[in-house]
């Protein structure tokens, strides 16, 4: 399970787990995710991302904080066409290194706040999670 984890509230974070995975170019993923603010539950939903939103979202994440991806610059926006955690932005604190995080969807808004190095590890967990996630064919 990928998680990232706020840098200064405590308990603050979010977590995905892949249900499971179609493999190919056109497919996609069953996903679970949940936010957490101060321990408490706030979010939990299932929802569905097609495997070009995951690719990009690892490269978003991984190579944090990305100015351009596929020939588009970001300027600190990451947005997709899924319904669910459809945007990503991020704009730098006043502490070096540090980012406000803003992940929006059509059932859900939150912020949480993050360092680069936390955020590229949780790319990178989220990528494994991704690779090893249970194959479906339907």
């Amino acid at each position: 399970m990928a998680v990232l984890r706020d840098l200064h509230e405590e308990g603050t974070r979010v977590e995905y787990r892949f249900i499971s995975r179609i493999p190919g170019e056109n497919e996609g993923c069953q996903i679970h995710f949940k936010f957490f603010k101060a321990d408490h539950l706030i979010y939990d939903l299932n929802f569905g991302w097609t495997n070009l939103t995951i690719r990009n979202y690892i490269r978003v994440k991984t190579e944090f904080p990305l100015d351009r991806l596929n020939s588009f610059s970001l300027n600190g926006l990451f947005m997709s066409f899924e319904k669910h955690l459809y945007q990503l932005d991020w704009k730098e604190t006043d502490t070096a290194g540090s980012y406000q995080l803003g992940f929006y969807g059509s059932e859900q808004d939150f912020n949480l706040t993050a360092d680069i190095e936390s955020v590229r590890r949780f790319g990178s967990e989220f990528k494994l999670d991704w690779d090893q996630a249970p194959l479906t064919t339907e």
